[in-house]
């Protein structure tokens, strides 16, 4: 009965396979950039910061138009020299180039607790 049940379950493993194939890889880049005599990624129309990971005593990373760069690694022809919460700094041959992660957001200080909650606690007559 065990093994009528392990053959059973292993059969589905093996039909599920060919079903998986077909599924669209969630982090192919967009059919946009990619050229389709090669199926490579072409040259990007616009930088973009899709992810930020600091990490204390080593180096920081970041994942720009798919490519994952740390500090002081490549980013096409030019050099990754800063990366932090809210930027990614490169420096090549045709200068300094700052690319916000978020550019449409600016992050701004929330009050302090207790200032809202004296405010808030008043008594009324």
């Amino acid at each position: 009965m065990r093994h009528d049940w392990l053959s059973l379950f292993l059969a589905g493993l093996l039909g599920v396979g060919p079903v998986l194939a077909q599924v669209p890889d969630p982090t192919r880049p967009p059919a946009a950039l990619m050229t389709p005599e090669t199926g490579s990624v072409a040259a990007p129309v616009e930088s973009g910061v899709q992810t930020v990971i600091l990490r204390h005593g080593r180096k920081s990373a970041a994942v720009i138009n798919g490519q994952y760069v740390v500090v002081g690694g490549k980013f096409g022809d030019k050099r990754v020299v800063k990366i932090s919460e809210s930027e990614v700094v490169l420096q090549g041959e045709s200068g300094r180039e700052v690319i916000k992660v978020m550019p449409a957001i600016e992050k701004m200080p929330t009050r302090n607790k207790t200032a809202i909650k004296r405010q808030t606690t008043g008594t009324t007559q």
